[in-house]
């Protein structure tokens, strides 16, 4: 039995939005509001699909903070990581799956 869902988390004025597919067609209409990250429940069940899904929510969180999109002076930049941080553990929280949280907890913190 596949489980989906949707899960919209907010980091400062930023959001990005985590559906699996099958979620709700409100939910589809709110992703146009932040960045969607589409994924199976199922690929959190084994430790080389939920390390995907945690890149996917790594370049997310990035591109929802700014970063990479192009120069960013020091106190930007700091605002940014900041950011970003703060999104991935918050995704990554509410998403609430064992190996994910794993695989986020075993990760340097690096934004670049």
């Amino acid at each position: 039995m596949t489980r989906s869902g949707f899960l919209a988390v907010s980091a400062a004025a930023l959001s990005i939005l985590v559906y699996a597919p099958g979620a709700s067609a409100a939910g589809a209409d709110s992703a146009a509001d932040g960045i969607a990250v589409r994924f199976s429940q199922e690929s959190l069940d084994n430790p080389e699909d939920a390390a995907r899904v945690y890149a996917k929510l790594k370049r997310a969180s990035r591109k929802a903070c700014g970063i990479g999109g192009g120069f960013l002076n020091l106190s930007e930049r700091t605002l940014a990581n900041r950011c970003y941080e703060q999104t991935l553990g918050d995704v990554v929280s509410k998403i609430n799956r064992p190996l994910l949280t794993s695989v986020h907890e075993s990760k340097p913190s690096q934004s670049g």
